[in-house]
């Protein structure tokens, strides 16, 4: 491949793709937390998932690709009502960061694609861990559909 292929661009681009556009903000997030005792970012994880072509017969098809992000959060377990709050914050975050990105992706074209995002669903996940005693990782997930044309 000669050429990088639109879901690559629209995720990896030095300038308008979505990771480095998710990079600088978590590590912003991690930065603002250093203060905090016991607590750590780890760093996230993307799954690509399902990949559908839409309308394939017009003009413009449309491609769904589904991504999956993971992060987590490791911290005391004495502490756990604050770290769901920090969580939480961090899910309300990650979607605004989403969001963002999809609506700058949105008008940076003379002919507008849809947003690239939709929708994000996802959910939080809380475990208890040995090592280090006491602890606890909280899961974040966030799922959604990046939406683009075959060729933009």
């Amino acid at each position: 491949m000669t050429q990088p292929s639109n879901i690559r661009q629209l995720l990896t681009d030095a300038k308008l793709g979505l990771l480095p556009y998710l990079d600088n903000r978590l590590n912003e997030i991690a930065n603002s937390w250093q203060q905090l005792e016991n607590l750590h970012l780890e760093p996230y994880d993307i799954e690509l998932g399902e990949c559908n072509t839409i309308a394939a017969n017009e003009p413009r098809p449309l491609i769904t690709q589904s991504v999956s992000l993971k992060c987590f959060i490791t911290g005391s377990s004495k502490d756990k009502l604050e770290l769901l709050l920090l969580a939480s914050e961090l899910q309300n975050s990650l979607d605004a960061t989403i969001f963002e990105w999809s609506n700058r992706e949105w008008y940076q074209f003379e002919k507008p694609l849809r947003r690239p995002v939709t929708q994000i669903i996802g959910r939080l996940d809380c475990e208890l861990q040995e090592k280090p005693a006491h602890s606890c990782r909280l899961g974040i997930y966030r799922e959604f559909d990046l939406i683009y044309t075959i060729s933009f």
